[in-house]
C-alpha cells in the first residue's frame, strides 16, 4: 500500500453530513433572537402543479451551498448533475463550496439584516445543522410533496422523510441520500477484523498502535464511531431517539466512557493524538500505519481499489452489532429567489438516474434514498449491476445492520463528553 494516495487523500467526510455548529449559530439564545413568531418563517411559493414549477423554474440559475472537500462529489455535481440540468431545463447550476457553519452564519446575518433576495437557492444539510437552521427560520417550507420522483420512487411513510436525527422535518428539507459507517481492512494483513466494539478492544490489545479513529470534535466519521458504541455498550436502542436530560444522558454514557478510556492506551500514538479528519485516517491506512480505516461513503473503498490506490485485498465490513446510519438532505434558504428552479434541481437529484450514478464507487459511493421496490425492472437491474461492480457490502446487508441515528442533542452531548472525558485526559 505504498502507492500515491491520489485525489482521495483529501476526503473529509466529516463535513459531509454533520459539521460542528459554531457557537454563534447554535445557541438557543441566538435562535430565539432570529425568529420572533411563526409568521417570520418564509413559505415555499404556493405551486399547485409540476407544470407550473417547470414554467417558473426553467432557464434559471440555482446556487447550491455545499461542502466542497471531496473532489469526487464535486465532479459528480459539476460533470454529471450540472449538464443534465442544463439539458433538461436550461438550468445553470452554480456550486459554491461552503461548510455548514459558514453558510449558517451567512443566512443568520441575512435574516437579521432583512435581506430578501439571497444569493443561495439550495443547501446540503442534516442533523444539528438542520436543527439550527429550522429553529432560526433560515429555511423555506414546506417543500411540496408532489415532486414527481419523490412520489414515484420513495416511501413517503419512511421515517427518514419525517425525522432527521429526531428532528421533525415538517417539509423544511427533503431527502437526497443515505450513508452508513463502514470499516475497511486489508485481508492480506489482517485475517480476522473485529466485528463488534468488544472484539475491537481485544484486537487493539493484541495489536497496539494499529488502530485509531478521527477526532470526534472535528470529524463526522469519528463522532459516529463513538455514537455507535452507545448501542452495544449500553444495550439500549430506542432511548437514543427519546427525549432526555443531559444528566440522564451522562449517566448512560458511563460504560462508554469507561470503554474508550481503556481503549485509548492501545491506540496509535497511545491515544495522545488523533487524526483530524477521515482523510488523514485513510492516508495512515494506505501507508500501513494502521490496520483499519472507516468512513461514511460505503462505496469509496471499492473506488480506491478500482483505481489502484488500494490493493485488491482491501475489503469493507460493518460490525455484526451494527453501525450508525443516517440520511442527508437538501433545503431551500428562506430568501432564495429561484424556488421553482430549486425544486427542479431537487427532483432531478432524487431521480433513480441521479441516485444510481452517485452510488457508483468511482463516482461517489453514496447510498440511494429511493425505495428499491418502486423501481422499474430496468432500473433495478442497473442498480444491482452497480452494487456488484462496487464489490462492497450490498445495500440489503447494510440496511439489516443499520443503527438509527441519535437525536441531535445527543450528538452534541457526545462531542462534549468525549472532549472532556477522553481527549481532555
Amino acid at each position: 500500500m505504498k502507492q500515491k494516495f491520489k485525489k482521495y487523500s483529501h476526503l473529509m467526510i466529516a463535513a459531509f453530513f454533520s459539521i460542528i455548529i459554531l457557537a454563534s449559530c447554535g445557541s438557543e439564545e441566538n435562535r430565539s433572537k432570529v425568529v420572533e413568531t411563526e409568521s417570520d418563517v418564509k413559505k415555499v411559493q404556493d405551486f399547485t402543479t409540476w407544470e407550473e414549477v417547470i414554467a417558473n423554474g426553467s432557464n434559471q440559475t440555482v446556487s447550491i451551498l455545499m461542502w466542497g472537500g471531496n473532489e469526487s462529489i464535486n465532479q459528480y455535481m459539476d460533470q454529471y448533475v450540472a449538464p443534465k440540468l442544463k439539458e433538461l431545463y436550461g438550468i445553470t447550476l452554480n456550486r459554491e463550496p461552503m461548510n455548514a457553519p459558514d453558510y449558517l452564519t451567512k443566512l443568520i446575518n441575512e435574516k437579521k439584516g432583512n435581506v430578501e433576495k439571497g444569493t443561495a437557492d439550495l443547501v446540503w444539510i442534516n442533523a444539528e445543522n438542520f436543527l439550527t437552521a429550522k429553529e432560526a427560520g433560515l429555511l423555506s417550507g414546506p417543500i411540496p410533496r408532489f415532486l414527481p420522483n419523490l412520489n414515484t420512487y420513495y416511501d413517503l411513510k419512511s421515517s427518514d422523510l419525517s425525522l432527521d436525527s429526531g428532528i421533525e422535518i415538517e417539509g423544511y428539507e427533503t431527502i437526497w441520500g443515505k450513508a452508513q459507517l463502514v470499516f475497511s481492512y486489508d485481508e492480506a494483513v489482517t485475517l480476522y477484523p473485529p466485528k463488534s466494539y468488544a472484539e475491537l478492544l481485544a484486537f487493539v490489545k493484541e495489536n497496539p498502535g494499529q488502530f485509531t479513529y478521527p477526532k470526534v470534535a472535528d470529524d463526522f466519521a469519528g463522532a459516529a464511531f463513538v455514537r455507535g458504541a452507545y448501542y452495544e455498550l449500553t444495550g439500549e436502542t430506542d432511548i437514543f431517539q427519546s427525549d432526555m436530560t443531559k444528566e440522564e444522558f451522562e449517566e448512560l454514557s458511563l460504560p462508554v466512557i469507561k470503554y474508550f478510556k481503556e481503549l485509548q492506551q492501545y491506540l496509535w500514538n497511545e491515544g495522545k493524538s488523533y487524526p483530524a479528519t477521515q482523510a488523514q485516517l485513510d492516508e495512515m491506512f494506505q501507508n500501513g500505519e494502521i490496520s483499519i480505516t472507516m468512513g461514511f461513503e460505503v462505496g469509496k473503498t471499492a473506488g480506491l481499489v478500482q483505481d489502484g490506490t488500494y490493493p485488491s485485498t482491501v475489503k469493507t465490513f460493518v460490525f455484526d452489532t451494527g453501525t450508525i446510519g443516517n440520511s442527508h438532505y437538501l433545503a431551500i434558504p428562506f430568501n432564495s429567489i429561484n424556488q421553482a428552479a430549486s425544486l427542479l434541481v431537487i427532483d432531478f437529484l432524487q431521480s433513480p438516474d441521479a441516485q444510481i450514478e452517485k452510488m457508483k464507487a468511482q463516482v461517489w459511493g453514496d447510498m440511494p434514498s429511493y425505495d428499491a421496490s418502486k423501481l422499474t425492472e430496468e432500473q433495478m437491474t442497473e442498480a444491482n449491476s452497480v452494487e456488484i461492480e462496487n464489490g462492497t457490502i450490498p445495500v440489503a446487508e447494510l440496511t439489516e445492520k443499520r443503527l438509527p441515528e441519535m437525536k441531535a442533542d445527543n450528538i452534541q452531548w457526545i462531542k462534549e463528553i468525549w472532549a472532556e472525558q477522553i481527549a481532555g485526559q
